[in-house]
């Protein structure tokens, strides 16, 4: 046999092997379906604002409580003003004051938030309200507060 039908039989059988191969099932792994977070909603949300809102107020920190107030937000009872930068001027004058508002029994009922407060000035009680006061939140920012402070 010579050099050239050796090689056409090698190619054979070659091929043979690669068809047989190409043929055969071959399994491709399926991709896993991509996981998606599941909407859930936290009840407790509002409420989690307007508390971490005071909280910041609180501390003095009036640039974290300014986080929590929508652009637009209202506020109505014993004061009548919109927008952030009213809140903003509002609470400077506030923390300037030496006041600070603690506030309790927090309860929010969908949106709408309602707490009891203690007012202090300067680490002396002023004036309190009883599950008088409350705040509405939409989209984790307080959009509107009755207020019942003097």
């Amino acid at each position: 046999m010579n050099i050239k039908a050796i090689l056409f039989s090698l190619s054979i059988i070659i091929v043979s092997q690669i068809l047989s191969a190409c043929g055969s099932t071959v399994s491709i792994p399926t991709p896993a379906p991509t996981v998606m977070p599941t909407p859930t909603s936290d009840p407790r949300q509002p409420a989690r604002v307007v508390e971490a809102f005071w909280a910041a107020l609180e501390a003095g920190d009036l640039e974290t409580a300014m986080v929590y107030v929508d652009d637009e937000a209202t506020c109505a009872g014993r004061c009548y003003f919109t927008g952030k930068h009213m809140f903003r001027a509002v609470f400077q004058s506030y923390i300037n004051g030496g006041y600070i508002t603690k506030i309790s029994d927090v309860k929010n009922v969908g949106n709408i938030v309602t707490y009891s407060w203690e007012v202090y000035r300067d680490g002396n009680f002023i004036q309190a309200g009883k599950g008088n006061e409350m705040m509405q939140v939409e989209n984790g920012k307080i959009i509107y507060w009755e207020n019942q402070h003097s």
